[in-house]
């Protein structure tokens, strides 16, 4: 039997075997907590990229996305989770306390939440594509869960399902630990790409 190295199951293989390493460094990367933003704005972009059939090779783009991301990527990460914390606090709190006013107080805080961690994802991807001023990105991000809403519901869905899977299935934390954000990431993407190429100038 000959060795065919561009065959089908050789290249999937292959792939595969990137995403695993792209998925570790993108792990260890986020450790210090403080550059989750930047090391997700580089995964987004080279999954973008491979998403649109610009076949690089992951782990060398994966380390030229970072170094080219880092100062935006982290600036735009910041800005936005800073609400999203508050948020994340106000709805525990009204919700904790069981009463009428308390709910409804709690479902607003919970849509604007989840408002606010669209136009995060949003964010970080648009950082790794486009070349554009962080305010604008933040504009730019601000609008598009406005302008595509049920896109921009299937974000939220993908993650609110895979934190989900994290959360009871343990073997899915195995699988996400060795491929399962980094290939997450890739398969949104493709949503992504559908979303800017409308709008892209």
């Amino acid at each position: 039997m000959k060795f065919k190295p561009d065959s089908t199951f050789h290249q999937v293989t292959t792939t595969l075997i990137h995403f695993i390493f792209l998925n570790i460094v993108y792990l260890l990367l986020c450790l210090p907590v403080i550059t989750i933003g930047w090391a997700t704005s580089a995964l987004y972009e080279v999954c973008l990229n491979y998403a649109d059939g610009e076949r690089g090779e992951l782990i060398p783009d994966y380390f030229r996305a970072l170094k080219s991301n880092w100062k935006p990527a982290t600036v735009v990460f910041f800005v936005l989770l800073l609400p999203l914390v508050i948020l994340i606090f106000s709805i525990s709190f009204w919700f904790s306390l069981k009463t009428l006013f308390g709910g409804i107080v709690g479902v607003v805080a919970l849509i604007l939440g989840s408002y606010f961690l669209i136009v995060l994802i949003y964010s970080l991807a648009l950082v790794g594509r486009y070349d554009t001023s962080i305010k604008q990105t933040i504009k730019n991000a601000m609008l598009l869960p406005l302008v595509e809403p049920l896109r921009s519901m299937m974000l939220l869905l993908i993650l609110v399902i895979t934190s989900a899977l994290w959360l009871f299935v343990p073997f899915f934390r195995i699988l996400f630990l060795f491929f399962g954000i980094a290939f997450v990431i890739y398969c949104s993407c493709f949503l992504l790409l559908k979303i800017f190429t409308r709008y892209q100038v």
